[in-house]
């Protein structure tokens, strides 16, 4: 998927890319964010590349298959592992 999206990327273009899956009720790790976005940015110039959730927590009000507090430990996660790939890949550039 990476690679096609690479393919097709317009100049100027940001991608969001998923790393946490909201309806998994295991909490990602901030380094396997970190791998992920790594990856990513193999693909993906880091000036267009973002993060974020594969998709809502709760796309509907009365989902309550996330609680709250799973959700907001993922978006740590997020935040976490995204500034670690962040300084990682600043060392590297």
């Amino acid at each position: 998927m990476l690679e096609i999206i690479r393919r097709h990327l317009p100049p100027g273009r940001r991608i969001f890319v998923g790393v946490i899956a909201p309806i998994d009720p295991r909490i990602e790790t901030a380094e396997e964010v970190r791998d992920r976005v790594l990856e990513a940015s193999e693909y993906i110039p880091v000036e267009q590349l973002g993060t974020t959730d594969d998709c809502g927590f709760s796309p509907f009000f009365d989902n309550g298959a996330t609680s709250r507090d799973t959700a907001f430990a993922k978006i740590r996660a997020r935040v976490r592992g995204t500034a670690m790939a962040a300084e990682l890949i600043g060392a590297r550039a």
